[in-house]
């Protein structure tokens, strides 16, 4: 499996799971619409252009505005990554290193800079959440549960250390072990409330189906106005695809389809069917 098949298929599982299909037949209607996208790009960044026109467009015929919007890049992406690693990191050190000997970084030396540590991590958490939250950083793919399980991580293992380890504490000098395990407690008590907030968006559907196609949109009454202006989108681009390598988009579009099947959204007399259905292809936006 080549590096550039996993990529696709990477696109091919976040569009689906933003899809947020309600039928087998609204997958199987949509799966070339994810192959196009999934195998090119730019293509994907092209939609997501054409879309937030339509929706500042629709905004601005009735006088409204979406504000200024953060964009996810690579760099928000990455620190996303940075920051899940940090947090790990931050305990890593910690319950890692000897209980006695002569280490370089013992509890005593080290709770204060893990401490520093798990909060840089959880501030570049709530950095980032606004991009979580409006579905730019991950799509669906990040959902608050990460938060809950670092507050776990986090004061779970600053009440281990007083629970287990105080022994490890220089009686004469505890404070830079205090405080390092109160950095812990603070950021664990940041992440529950990330956590909190975020599971009511998560459990909204607010980073899929209708609502990721219609972020930004201040009335829902010009949902149309969107959908037909992404239709006209899909009119030109979708031709133009097949007609420039269309034996790569209908292999991607058997990918999409198999993960469908395999995820149990269609069954696989679906996908058949679906994987024969090569000369008619309808290029339209879909309205969850």
């Amino acid at each position: 499996m080549t590096a550039g098949s996993e990529r696709v298929r990477f696109r091919i599982e976040s569009f689906v799971a933003d899809a947020d299909y309600r039928s087998a037949d609204e997958a199987v209607a949509d799966a070339m619409n994810i192959a196009l996208l999934s195998a090119d790009p730019a293509a994907a960044k092209a939609r997501e252009v054409a879309r937030a026109a339509a929706v500042r467009e629709a905004n601005a015929d009735r006088g409204a505005s979406t504000g200024t919007t953060r964009q996810a890049g690579l760099r928000h992406r990455v620190m996303s990554i940075a920051a899940m690693v940090l947090g790990a990191i931050a305990v890593g050190v910690i319950a890692l290193s000897p209980r006695s000997g002569s280490a370089a970084f013992t509890l005593q030396q080290g709770a204060f800079v893990a401490g520093l540590i798990a909060v840089a991590s959880v501030a570049i958490m709530i950095w980032l959440e606004p991009l979580r939250r409006s579905g730019e950083l991950w799509g669906s793919n990040l959902p608050a549960r990460v938060y809950f399980f670092f507050a776990v991580l986090w004061i779970g293992f600053a009440g281990s250390v007083v629970a287990f380890r105080w022994n490890e504490v220089d009686r004469y000098q505890p404070w830079p072990v205090i405080i390092g395990l109160v950095l812990f407690v603070l950021a664990g008590i940041a992440a529950l409330v990330l956590w909190w907030q975020g599971r009511r968006l998560d459990r909204s559907g607010a980073r899929s189906g209708r609502a990721r196609a219609l972020r930004g949109l201040v009335d829902d009454a010009d949902a149309p106005a969107v959908f037909d202006a992404l239709d006209r989108w899909w009119a030109v681009e979708g031709p133009r695809a097949r007609s420039s390598d269309e034996k790569q988009l209908f292999a991607t579009h058997r990918e999409v389809l198999a993960y469908l099947a395999r995820t149990g959204l269609i069954d696989p007399s679906q996908e058949r069917k679906a994987a024969q259905r090569k000369s008619v292809v309808e290029w339209k936006e879909r309205r969850p």
